[in-house]
């Protein structure tokens, strides 16, 4: 985990963000808001559903991170959604053959640690600056 004693609040890789977790686990989406939260996300929305994901509004977010459900077409077209919005995406899945189903998103494979989280969440934010 970050240990906030060792950053400034402006050094948190993710602070003062809005983030979107839609992964159907509860405690695996409550894992990615803690870290989410620790980094210095300000806001973390959790949806367990793809089709409820995309009624949301996705101004002001800056980051989704979302399971790949073995390459659902509900899945896919709520990344490209996402992606049109301009809002970087990470996508978890262990299988890498579903993540490339995910165009322009980050791929996280499953099962993932705390570091490996944050640097997949800079890796899609720092393509999306591009």
């Amino acid at each position: 985990m970050i240990d906030v004693g060792q950053h400034s609040v402006m050094e948190l890789p993710m602070h003062g963000l809005n983030a979107l977790v839609v992964e159907e686990e509860y405690l695996v989406a409550a894992d990615i808001e803690q870290i989410l939260r620790t980094a210095g996300a300000a806001n973390v929305t959790i949806e367990k559903d793809v089709e409820a994901a995309r009624a949301l509004d996705f101004s002001g977010l800056a980051l989704a991170v979302i399971e790949a459900k073995f390459g659902s077409a509900e899945a896919v077209a709520l990344c490209a959604a996402l992606r049109a919005a301009r809002v970087p995406v990470v996508v978890t899945s262990a299988d890498a053959a579903v993540q490339a189903l995910f165009t322009g998103a980050t791929p996280l494979a499953k099962p993932f640690d705390t570091e490996t989280l944050l640097a997949a969440c800079a890796a899609a934010r720092q393509a999306h600056a591009r």
